[in-house]
């Protein structure tokens, strides 16, 4: 195992908080410790799992490429997407590191998994999205160790899974699934006790940073917490704080406020990515027991009265929507060079954002986001029947993902469903799945009250930040007659929602000539007053039928330029970046050529917006 071998800062005495320095002792490589599979906290002592595993699946054993998931090309084990299935690895560890902590994190691993070391079963594990550690402390040896991830994954439709189908095969705009680890696997090594990634929350009515940490494994030992910020122009701020509360896990509880004055520099916007180097150093006495590499960018992201303001000032979204799909490795990219190129492709093409669509996406391409200047939003993938197992299994993961995510400052918006997939319920009033939506609502402004809320991409809405609608109109005219409504307050269009309504939706397959209501009731519309309105999606040109005449890229041009003078909306989300499996309505192929024009492309998204001159309710 590899070690820290920089030596830590000694700890600041009570006239030394804070205290000013420049060269605080961080890596000085591209950023950060910028190889590590996520930057955003990451020990220095880690090694990577990634590589041949065997995979068993009833009696056949095949080898299998980690990180590439089964049911992608680059993974090389040709098993179906479901089932049970056992893999399989060794390691070494040196007795140095193995009489220590020995902590092992996956990225993600589709969809339940059971965690063995030296055939013990340690951890179980529900969610396909969310990253997860497992404490081996105490239960590796010395030398060669035997690791066994037991995963279950099926098509059902009460599982999170997204995009990936859960009919036998695939079909409209569902894909074939996969199963099994999709992002890397890593062991880091460390004292103990050690920190648990912390809660970093931005005050900006208070001008202060409240970091929030907790140790873990903690004796009867006196623990101290400190925590140096780096600018990124050198300047060096160190802070400190003592445990608060008992020991053990129940106790080392550290909270730190750090006054904005003291994180130097630009705010976070796609114009100025600046990110602060973090260091967290836990004292056990004077002795040194862990020390953690991490980031942030400090930025405001507000919703309110029908703007969405990024440090005060009004911005306009111009996204593409993002499956998260790639050649050969399908959920996996085949390098993070991949995840970068997609990025840049998107700026390149004047987008200022990404809409991540029914994925949690990995914590490095969120990295790369934060440091290039992408605009991303969080979206929770989509079960598709609603029931006890399901609610539960969704909570669980999004509290996770929320914890692992929510200090992202690309990070723009949390989008917990969509277009009603799953929740069905929601139309009873007094439903079990109503409730539980607006649980999920709070449960998340609770967790990360910085950020907004979109509580139903699409339609529908209950109780959101911001309210987005998608149409896939058939002609241009269609969408700006749709935009007239809605300014005009249509109830129909507004919030005459009825279940026979959505069904002959549905049946007659009129996603081409209308749209659904947008709040749930007339009720609900009231709830929304005030919110910011965004057209989340849009075009699809090349899988969705188009009666317009032109180019693909004029029929683009003038939906986009609708919507930027309609005076409703403060941004938009074009369907979709590239093409996948069947929707072939990117504006690059699979592989990512451009279909259309780059230039033409980078123009439309240079169209100004037209303010207008907005209602209670977000209408003009």
């Amino acid at each position: 195992m590899p070690t820290d071998s920089a030596s830590p800062s000694p700890p600041a005495g009570p006239e030394d908080r804070p205290s000013v320095a420049r060269g605080s002792g961080f890596v000085e490589d591209d950023f950060l410790y910028s190889a590590h599979p996520d930057p955003s906290w990451a020990r220095r002592s880690w090694v990577s799992l990634d590589g041949t595993w065997k995979v068993r699946r009833g009696g056949k054993v095949r080898e299998i490429r980690v990180p590439f998931p089964i049911g992608s090309e680059l993974g090389g084990a040709e098993f179906p997407d479901r089932g049970n299935f056992r893999f399989s690895r060794s390691f070494e560890l040196s007795p140095e590191a193995a009489g220590g902590s020995v902590i092992l994190r996956i990225g993600a691993c589709d969809y339940e998994t059971g965690v063995e070391i030296n055939g013990r079963l340690v951890e179980r594990h529900v969610g396909g999205y969310a990253s997860f550690s497992v404490d081996l402390s105490g239960l590796v040896r010395p030398g060669g160790n035997e690791l066994v991830l037991r995963v279950r994954d099926s098509h059902s439709p009460f599982q999170v899974r997204g995009k990936q189908t859960f009919l036998p095969g695939p079909f409209m705009v569902w894909y074939a699934g996969i199963s099994g680890p999709w992002q890397p696997l890593w062991l880091e090594t460390t004292g103990t006790p050690y920190l648990r990634r912390p809660r970093v929350r931005a005050d900006f009515d208070a001008g202060v940073l409240r970091i929030e940490a907790r140790a873990a494994g903690a004796g009867p030992g006196s623990l101290r917490l400190s925590v140096v910020l780096e600018s990124p122009g050198g300047e060096a701020s160190r802070f400190e704080a003592d445990a608060e509360g008992g020991s053990g896990d129940s106790g080392g509880v550290f909270r730190i406020d750090i006054p904005f004055e003291a994180v130097p520099g630009p705010r976070w916007s796609p114009e100025t990515p600046e990110l602060h180097k973090v260091r967290y150093t836990l004292y056990e006495g004077d002795r040194v027991s862990d020390t953690v590499d991490s980031y942030l960018g400090l930025r405001r992201i507000e919703a309110r009265d029908g703007r969405i303001l990024l440090n005060g000032k009004p911005i306009a979204l111009r996204m593409a929507l993002v499956q998260g799909y790639y050649p050969g490795g399908w959920y996996a990219p085949e390098s993070a060079d991949r995840y970068r190129d997609d990025i840049l492709a998107l700026k390149g093409l004047g987008f200022n954002g990404a809409r991540i669509h029914q994925k949690i996406e990995s914590p490095y391409f969120h990295y790369l986001a934060d440091r290039l200047g992408l605009l991303t939003t969080f979206e929770m993938p989509s079960f598709y029947l609603p029931s006890r197992k399901a609610f539960r299994a969704f909570e669980s993961e999004l509290r996770e993902v929320v914890e692992r995510d929510a200090a992202h400052p690309s990070g723009i918006a949390w989008v917990l469903f969509n277009e009603t997939w799953g929740i069905w319920g929601i139309y009873g009033r007094r439903s079990r799945t109503r409730a539980f939506v607006r649980s999920m609502i709070d449960l998340v402004r609770n967790l990360d009250p910085g950020r907004p809320v979109i509580d139903n991409s699409g339609w529908e809405h209950m109780e959101t930040d911001i309210t987005d609608i998608h149409h896939y109109l058939e002609t241009a005219e269609l969408a700006r007659s749709g935009y007239s409504a809605l300014r005009e307050r249509d109830p129909r269009r507004l919030h005459s929602v009825s279940v026979p309504r959505v069904i002959f939706f549905y049946i007659f397959n009129r996603i081409g000539r209308e749209t659904r209501s947008v709040f749930l009731d007339e009720a609900t519309r009231k709830a929304c007053e005030g919110t910011p309105w965004l057209v989340s999606e849009y075009g699809g040109f090349g899988w969705y039928a188009s009666a317009d005449p032109g180019s693909i890229p004029d029929r683009i041009e003038a939906y986009t330029r609708d919507i930027a003078e309609s005076g409703l909306f403060q941004g938009y989300c074009l369907t979709q970046l590239y093409d996948v499996g069947t929707e072939t309505n990117g504006i690059l192929d699979f592989g990512r050529n451009p279909k259309v024009p780059v230039q033409k492309m980078r123009d439309v998204n240079q169209a100004p917006f037209r303010a207008g001159d907005r209602g209670k309710d977000g209408t003009t």
